[in-house]
């Protein structure tokens, strides 16, 4: 193929004029921008007033997000199940021979680490994911993106953050917890940038993957 051919396919960044194949570049209010130059190129833009997404992204709304959850619970449901299956029986016996009380205060202990283990495996699970892959299973699987405003990719602060608002704060007080859930999908549901509560805590938007390369 004749350097001719090739040609098209290069384009010059807006900002520092380098040549790049546009696959490399994104475009921004008409604009072509490298991925070196995006990150201030975006803050200007929006500085200016310009759109909220400059960036043209399409945001994931509540039941997309819902589905994405989904799909994560059963990674962990499954497990967890089948743990139970194979374990529960035996314990359940050996109560039931005692009087209702465990025989063996092991056994307390042995099930409440489980479940510490299992609240950490999830932890870690997620936020290795937003870090590395910028989504859970979940949301690639639906074809969710969690970035920052600038369409960055997210800091370990961020992700953290995110776990911490959502797993913790937002569902995880008993009672408490279905009025934040409820509070989120409201919010979620009539706001432009589908934001839920962990989303404005710490700056970050749910987009589909394609519209954020």
């Amino acid at each position: 193929m004749t350097q001719e051919g090739l040609a098209p396919s290069m384009l010059a960044c807006s900002q520092c004029g380098r040549s790049f194949d546009q696959s490399n570049l994104v475009q921004i209010s008409g604009n072509w921008v490298c991925a070196e130059c995006k990150p201030a190129f975006l803050s200007r833009v929006m500085a200016s007033g310009a759109n909220a997404s400059p960036l043209a992204w399409r945001y994931g709304g509540v039941w997309i997000r819902f589905a994405a959850r989904f799909v994560d619970g059963l990674i962990f449901i499954v497990p967890f199940v089948i743990i139970a299956v194979v374990f529960l029986p035996g314990m359940m016996r050996t109560m039931t021979q005692s009087g209702g009380a465990p025989a063996n205060p092991a056994l307390g202990l042995g099930f409440l680490t489980f479940l510490l283990v299992t609240f950490l495996i999830g932890g870690g699970y997620e936020i290795l994911m937003l870090k590395y892959r910028g989504g859970t299973v979940g949301k690639l699987a639906c074809g969710l993106r969690v970035v920052r405003t600038d369409g960055s990719s997210l800091s370990w602060g961020v992700c953290f953050g995110r776990w911490f608002m959502w797993n913790v704060v937002t569902s995880g007080v008993p009672y408490l917890n279905s009025i934040l859930i409820l509070i989120s999908a409201i919010m979620a549901g009539v706001d432009d940038q589908k934001r839920a509560i962990h989303d404005r805590v710490c700056d970050t938007r749910v987009v589909y993957k394609r519209d954020a390369a």
